[in-house]
């Protein structure tokens, strides 16, 4: 689908629009990205949208980079299937504004509970929220779950860029070589991308988990017995 030039909040920005030129809302919130070639969504209320009869552009133009290379793309399948022993993780990041009140989610599947994290993280923008939610889903695994399989899901295409593609960041450089000093104990671990805001159970969890942090100004973690299929 199309996007097209609107003003947020007194900010021009880009939505996604149908065919007929009208935002798309989904569970009462538009995507919005703040910038041509932008990779990131963010979800607004249409509300806060003004109609300025922007220019539309398509897919292609909205695509953005993908790092100084331009070669290595981030996997988006693990190198073997999810089993009954499989530790799955759903991670992302949010703000109001960017920078804004920031917030993190954290969507995990262990092998017999499930694991929820809404964490507010303060102020902040939405690259280090990305980040953040990666680290804070790794503290979450027990040194006894280390060695098991992880496969790690983000929406954040930078964050997997700087973490396991070689980009070069310019900024954040410190909490970045953390979390790749912390993804060393976790020899199973793959980082994975997953196309945001496209209808996956588990990362539009995760965005929940993240926007109600940031709405809430309020940290939460639930874990629950993990409900399987009947056999």
């Amino acid at each position: 689908m199309p996007w097209k030039r609107y003003e947020f909040k007194g900010q021009e920005v880009f939505v996604r629009i149908l065919p007929t030129g009208k935002p798309i809302v989904h569970r009462g919130r538009v995507e919005i990205r703040y910038k041509l070639g932008a990779t990131k969504s963010y979800r607004a209320s249409p509300d806060n949208l003004e109609d300025i009869d922007g220019e539309i552009v398509g897919d292609e133009q909205m695509g953005g980079s993908r790092g100084a290379s331009g070669a290595k793309t981030a996997p988006e399948r693990p190198k073997a299937p999810a089993d009954a022993e499989t530790i799955v993780i759903y991670t992302d990041g949010a703000c109001s504004g960017n920078p804004g009140p920031a917030g993190v989610g954290v969507y995990m599947e262990l092998p017999d509970e499930t694991v929820e994290i809404s964490e507010y993280i303060g102020l902040g923008t939405n690259n280090v929220a990305e980040l953040a939610a990666i680290s804070r889903a790794l503290s979450a695994i027990s040194e006894a779950d280390r060695e098991r399989r992880i496969h790690l899901y983000t929406d954040s295409g930078w964050s997997l860029g700087v973490l396991i593609l070689g980009w070069n960041a310019k900024t954040n450089l410190e909490r970045i070589a953390g979390i790749q000093e912390q993804m060393k104990q976790f020899p199973n671990l793959e980082l994975l991308k997953v196309r945001g805001h496209a209808g996956n159970p588990g990362n539009e969890e995760a965005d929940r988990l993240a926007t109600m942090a940031v709405r809430r100004e309020d940290s939460r973690e639930r874990r629950y017995k993990r409900r399987r299929p009947a056999t």
